[in-house]
């Protein structure tokens, strides 16, 4: 049985990876690490069987003990929360120190065989410094220190780049109920309409399922690659059809264009980082090209079948209660 450590277990893709690793009990043990080790998220994994304690990535000396005879490690980190407190660039600088947290723990652990990063490609670099993407750029900067700092490390390192949630849509980007149109709603975002949308389908179900299709095919075949999880590229309008087709036309849902400065007024630097990185998809929306002599192909290399991960349209149906 391999024991597993899940940094930010109680959120989205740190929690898709412990429910599906909990589910074959064979071959996994799971070590749930969160800062609230007494919250109902915890609570939940432990009545599950998993195993929790606590640490926090801002706290270097909780990891060490955290991850005493852990075999593989998935590490998640939480940028956008430190946005109002720190600023764009500080949310950056301080999820660089997280990384570096943890990877110096890492190092450390000699029971370690495999780490899972979640990360993100490098749009400033690739851009040519046109189009920064800090909650993506500085995960890069952390990516590079790591290589640099501990290749040992390195080379049993996977990195997980997730796209585009489609739950998204029924939190930040819920659609706006028009007045006066009888059933009409406006999704309004700093995004060209044709412009390319690289969507991870339902992310709380296939961040799991890729993350252990990376585990089992092990890091001799994995270290130093890249798991992509999008399970569509589609214009970003489709969105919006996609709705108005899911409630068979009673809500009917249109795309309108916001400027980046005005999602900014409404959102302040959250809205600036969210205009950031739809800007850069209409420019870079093809991830696949990115680094394709690091990126794993799922079926050949992860023995992932066609279908296997949630695809947009199936997650938007799972969700249908939550979005108007």
């Amino acid at each position: 049985m391999t024991l597993v450590a899940v940094l930010g277990a109680t959120g989205a893709q740190g929690g898709s990876v412990a429910n599906r690793l909990l589910a074959d009990r064979d071959t996994y043990q799971v070590r749930a690490l969160t800062r609230n080790p007494d919250g109902e998220a915890a609570k939940a994994l432990l009545e599950k069987g998993a195993e929790v304690v606590f640490a926090d990535v801002n706290d270097a000396a909780s990891l060490p003990p955290a991850l005493e005879g852990v075999e593989a490690l998935f590490v998640v980190t939480a940028y956008w929360p430190s946005i109002p407190k720190l600023g764009r660039d500080g949310a950056g600088d301080e999820e660089v120190a997280q990384y570096q947290a943890v990877a110096n723990a890492a190092a450390k652990t000699p029971s370690l065989r495999h780490v899972v990063l979640s990360t993100l490609p490098r749009c400033a670099k690739m851009s040519g410094g046109k189009f920064p993407v800090p909650h993506y750029d500085y995960k890069q900067i952390a990516v590079d220190w790591i290589r640099a700092t501990h290749p040992d490390l390195w080379a049993k390192t996977t990195e997980f780049w997730p796209g585009w949630y489609t739950s998204n849509l029924a939190t930040l980007m819920r659609p706006v109920p028009v007045p006066g149109s009888g059933g009409g709603y406006l999704l309004p975002l700093p995004s060209k309409p044709d412009a390319m949308l690289p969507m991870a389908g339902n992310l709380e179900l296939n961040a799991g399922i890729l993350v252990e299709a990376v585990l089992r095919a092990g890091p001799a075949k994995t270290g130093n690659k890249i798991a992509i999880c999008i399970t569509d590229y589609r214009p970003i309008r489709e969105v919006a059809d996609a709705l108005t087709k899911l409630t068979g036309g009673e809500k009917r849902v249109a795309y309108a264009e916001l400027s980046d400065a005005h999602n900014a007024r409404l959102y302040g630097d959250f809205g600036t980082e969210m205009a950031a990185q739809l800007r850069w998809s209409e420019a870079y929306p093809d991830w696949h090209r990115f680094e394709p002599d690091r990126t794993l192909d799922l079926a050949a290399d992860l023995g992932l079948e066609k279908g296997k991960l949630v695809n947009f349209e199936q997650a938007l149906e799972a969700i249908k209660d939550q979005l108007f």
